[in-house]
């Protein structure tokens, strides 16, 4: 049976994700005719259906739910979730283009298919194994992040590992509730043994670190670790003639440089600006990165458009006086 663990953020039943779906088989029973909904509907699944304007205005990870509710409604037997789609119900960061298909733990076989939009993965799994997350069965948050570092491309596992490992630091003497550590991940990848992503998955536990505070962050640590420039110190303050402090997400004092990742909704969600508008946001970063210019002399700033490509994020480095690692 799932276990039941406390809250750990993510998804919840408010969001465009919990939209009310429409199946054909509903309709036939009432003696109505799908067709219509063609119209102002999207197809989720084949029998399926969303308002098109909920669509239309869901985050990827919300229409990706979206599709694991028409998966669950269309099967006859209760799914198990896992990957991509047991990582947005535990709330870990999904980083690239992996959200199109809806990711099942399946038994038999003994390697992923994918049909019909569903990507099935053919590995036993323990009991302790399994849980439940918002009325779904999916893989537990620890086997989550081992499967992501398993499959995912290095920079988007080490945004997953970072989350984990801080994710921990919130429930200290329970880190089974709050998220995992590196001796445990490491621990539960050994017991895998010689399976397809075991050695990239050790490579981005060993690599990661909950100090980066933010998925952009973490991408761009990982990209300019592969990009062999130098490795960045992480969250250095510097203090502030008010008594202060100003925290700077990279920082190389032996290039007299710091590094800024900036994601949009910084600027513009309503959690960041905490009751200020978008110009107050940032002329008030603005006058941040003007002290902070008293103590480095450089600085880079960058978005997830540059974080993504690391050829960009390689010349904003070294337009800002980073030079490659000897």
């Amino acid at each position: 049976m799932p276990r039941h663990t406390p809250d750990r953020g993510g998804m919840d039943k408010s969001d465009a994700g919990w939209l009310p779906l429409i199946t054909a088989r509903q309709l036939a029973l009432a003696g109505r005719d799908s067709r219509p909904l063609h119209h102002d509907h999207v197809r989720v699944r084949r029998g399926v259906f969303v308002e098109t304007a909920g669509w239309q205005h869901a985050e990827r990870e919300q229409r990706h739910l979206l599709r694991m509710r028409a998966v669950a409604e269309t099967r006859r037997s209760t799914p198990v979730f896992s990957h991509v789609s047991a990582g947005i119900l535990w709330g870990v960061p999904i980083v690239g283009r992996h959200l199109d298909h809806v990711h099942l733990a399946g038994a038999g076989g003994s390697v992923a298919r994918s049909k019909n939009g569903v990507v099935w993965h053919h590995e036993s799994l323990e009991p302790d194994e399994l849980d439940e997350r918002l009325g779904f069965v999916v893989t537990s948050f620890r086997r989550t992040v081992l499967d992501l570092a398993r499959s995912l491309p290095f920079a988007s596992a080490v945004a997953v590992v970072d989350h984990a490992l801080r994710s921990s630091l919130r429930h200290p003497d329970h880190p089974e509730f709050g998220g995992a550590t590196r001796a445990g991940l490491l621990d539960a990848l050994a017991a895998v043994g010689s399976r397809r992503g075991v050695r990239p998955a050790r490579a981005a536990i060993q690599f990661a670190d909950p100090r980066s505070a933010s998925p952009g962050e973490s991408i761009s640590r990982a990209n300019i670790h592969l990009l062999g420039l130098p490795a960045p110190e992480l969250q250095v303050s510097f203090p502030r003639s008010d008594g202060g402090r100003d925290i700077v997400d990279f920082d190389w004092p032996e290039f007299d440089t710091f590094g800024e990742f900036d994601g949009l909704g910084k600027y513009v969600k309503p959690e960041f600006l905490k009751g200020r508008t978008t110009q107050e946001a940032v002329m008030l970063e603005k006058a941040r990165e003007n002290r902070i210019r008293k103590h480095r002399s450089f600085g880079a700033r960058w978005d997830w458009p540059i974080a993504m490509r690391p050829s960009l994020l390689r010349a904003e480095l070294l337009q800002a006086g980073l030079r490659p690692a000897r």
